[in-house]
C-alpha cells in the first residue's frame, strides 16, 4: 500500500515536472519571438500552440498588443511623411510668389528701364504680393479649422440664395474665361442647419476651384431629394485619375503641381472640413471626363 502511493506520488511529481518544463519552454519560445517582432519590422503575430488555456489568452492578448503597436506605428510614419511633404509643399508655394517678387524689384533698380516698364513690375509685384496673402490666409484659416478654434455658428439658413448670390459674384469671372454655365437650382429649397459664413465660404472655393481648372463645360446644381438638399459642382477633368479623386480633399493636393506650378489645394481642403463641421457630407467622384463635387446638406 506504501509502495503504490509512493510510486503515485512519484508519477505526480514527473508529471508536474514534465508540465513545469514544457510552460518553461513555451514561455522561452514566447520571450523569443517577442523579441524577434521587436527587432525586425515585421507583420508576424505569435503562434504557439499550448494546452494551458491562461498561456493561450496570454499569447492572445500580446497578439492584440502587437497589432495595435503596428497601427501606431504605421500612422506615426505616414503622419511623419505627410508633415515632411507639407512643410516641403508650404517652402515650395511660400518661396514661387517671394522669388518672382524679388526678381521684379531687382528690375526696378535698374536705372534704364522706362516709365510704363516700371509701372507694369510694380502691377506684378502687387498680384504676387496679393497671392502670397491670400496663401498664408488659407494656411491660417486651415490651421485654426484643425485646432478646432474655428467658430461655427449653427442656425436656420437660406443656402439657394447663398448660392445664386456667390454666382452672380462670379459672373465677371465667368465672361473673362469664355464659360457658359449650365446652372439649375430647384424652387423652395428648404432651409438647412449651418454657419452663413461656413457657407458662403464654401460656395465661394468651389466655384473658384472651378473656374481655376475648368477647360469646357460647367455645371451647377442645387436640387431637392426626399430628406436632404444635394448641390453639385462639375467641371471636365480629363486627365484627372480615379487616385487624383481619392486625394482631391486631401491638404496641398493639386493635380497639376508638378505641371503648373499653381498653388496648393488648400481651398478644397478648408471646404470638406468646413462642411463637415456643420454636420453635413461632401464627396467627389468621376464619371466619364468629368469631376463632380457633391455636398449633401442634411434637413
Amino acid at each position: 500500500m506504501q509502495n503504490t502511493i509512493i510510486g503515485g506520488l512519484l508519477v505526480l511529481l514527473c508529471i508536474t515536472i514534465i508540465l513545469l518544463f514544457l510552460t518553461n519552454c513555451k514561455i522561452r519560445n514566447l520571450t523569443s519571438s517577442l523579441s524577434e517582432i521587436n527587432k525586425i519590422d515585421t507583420n508576424k503575430s505569435i503562434r504557439i500552440l499550448s494546452c494551458n488555456k491562461d498561456i493561450e489568452k496570454l499569447i492572445k492578448e500580446i497578439n492584440i498588443l502587437i497589432s495595435e503597436k503596428k497601427e501606431i506605428e504605421y500612422k506615426y510614419k505616414e503622419a511623419d511623411l505627410e508633415i515632411r511633404q507639407a512643410i516641403a509643399n508650404i517652402s515650395h508655394d511660400l518661396r514661387t510668389p517671394l522669388t518672382s517678387i524679388m526678381g521684379y524689384i531687382q528690375l526696378l533698380e535698374d536705372d534704364s528701364i522706362s516709365i510704363k516698364e516700371k509701372k507694369q513690375y510694380i502691377s506684378i509685384i502687387e498680384k504676387r504680393a496679393e497671392s502670397l496673402k491670400v496663401l498664408i490666409s488659407s494656411f491660417y484659416d486651415l490651421s485654426r479649422l484643425q485646432a478646432n478654434e474655428y467658430e461655427i455658428n449653427m442656425e436656420k439658413i437660406n443656402i439657394s440664395v447663398m448660392l445664386c448670390n456667390t454666382i452672380a459674384a462670379f459672373y465677371d469671372e465667368f465672361e473673362k474665361n469664355n464659360l457658359n454655365p449650365i446652372i439649375e437650382i430647384d424652387e423652395n429649397i428648404q432651409l438647412v442647419n449651418g454657419d452663413k459664413k461656413a457657407t458662403e465660404r464654401i460656395f465661394n472655393n468651389l466655384i473658384q476651384n472651378i473656374l481655376k481648372h475648368a477647360t469646357g463645360s460647367l455645371e451647377i446644381y442645387l436640387k431637392k431629394k426626399d430628406d436632404f438638399i444635394i448641390s453639385q459642382f462639375i467641371n471636365e477633368a480629363k486627365d484627372l485619375t480615379e487616385d487624383d479623386v481619392k486625394k482631391l480633399f486631401d491638404r496641398f493636393f493639386t493635380v497639376d503641381r508638378m505641371r503648373t506650378g499653381r498653388n496648393t489645394g488648400l481651398g478644397l481642403a478648408i471646404t470638406k472640413t468646413l462642411v463637415e463641421k456643420q454636420g453635413h457630407k461632401i464627396w467627389a467622384e468621376k464619371k466619364k471626363n468629368k469631376i463632380i463635387i457633391n455636398i449633401k446638406w442634411n434637413l
